[in-house]
């Protein structure tokens, strides 16, 4: 695919590389926007000047969700095929990434939007900035990903009421409930959204990659496997040249010189 993207904006500096969903008004998602993303995700991950990624949205906010005129005349079957790409294949892509990447949110994020955030490692969200699941009220159709996202991030209650009325969470209570990682002034976004990638990218590269590995491994581990695994995950760790340069720097009061293996 050519560099030069027609519903997203790309762009590498200091080791962060920016994807930025462009399509006005209001960044609705199709098959387009979704390939193209797809695509600079692969970049991202193959560029070794890049350390971390961020994912944002031009406008007034990250996207409305899933272009509901694209979807109008789909049918059972044109709808899984969709899915299948921008449910099954998204998750497979981002959670298979060697790099960290952080949603950075203001304004709106629907249904789609939401699961773009939410795939990612961390959420910083504006204090402006708003998450909804309009698929019952506006689609007549349960919100697919986030039936597991929210009751596993908030509880069957809560979870519930979100889905089944559409109401919006506005960041401050989003924040409060652990659905984001973190909120701040909406003109302070970028800046702290670079500042917490900064702070990642200045860290070894391979223990960020196997540290991620495992927090998705545990996620649906079952608590007897845990320890045995913990064990093995860090014992293997301190093999690595990157945790014998961490240990020396660290009683030599040096910055690390990372190699990333």
């Amino acid at each position: 695919m050519s560099e030069s993207y027609k519903t997203i904006l790309y762009d590498v500096s200091d080791g962060i590389a920016s994807i930025t969903l462009n399509r006005p008004p209001v960044n609705v998602i199709d098959e387009a926007m979704t390939l193209e993303y797809f695509d600079a995700l692969d970049r991202s991950d193959s560029d070794a000047n890049v350390k971390v990624i961020v994912l944002s949205g031009a406008g007034k906010g990250l996207s409305a969700g899933v272009d509901i005129r694209y979807l109008k005349e789909f049918g059972v079957d044109e709808m899984a095929k969709f899915l299948e790409m921008f449910y099954v294949e998204q998750v497979e892509r981002v959670r298979g990434l060697s790099k960290p990447i952080i949603a950075s949110v203001h304004g709106f994020a629907r249904e789609g939007a939401c699961t773009m955030a939410f795939t990612c490692d961390m959420v910083v969200a504006a204090d402006d900035a708003n998450f909804g699941y309009p698929g019952v009220p506006h689609l007549a159709a349960p919100p697919g990903m986030h039936v597991w996202h929210l009751q596993r991030l908030l509880g069957r209650m809560r979870a519930a009421e979100l889905i089944l009325t559409g109401d919006p969470i506005e960041a401050e209570e989003a924040g409060r409930l652990g659905l984001v990682t973190k909120v701040v002034p909406r003109a302070d976004l970028a800046a702290e959204t670079r500042k917490l990638a900064l702070k990642l990218a200045r860290m070894s590269p391979l223990a960020l990659r196997v540290t991620r590995d495992l927090i998705y491994e545990m996620e649906s581990m079952d608590f007897k496997d845990v320890p045995r695994r913990a064990l093995q995950a860090t014992s293997a760790a301190f093999a690595s040249e990157d945790s014998k340069e961490a240990r020396r720097a660290f009683t030599e009061k040096r910055p690390p010189v990372w190699q990333g293996r």
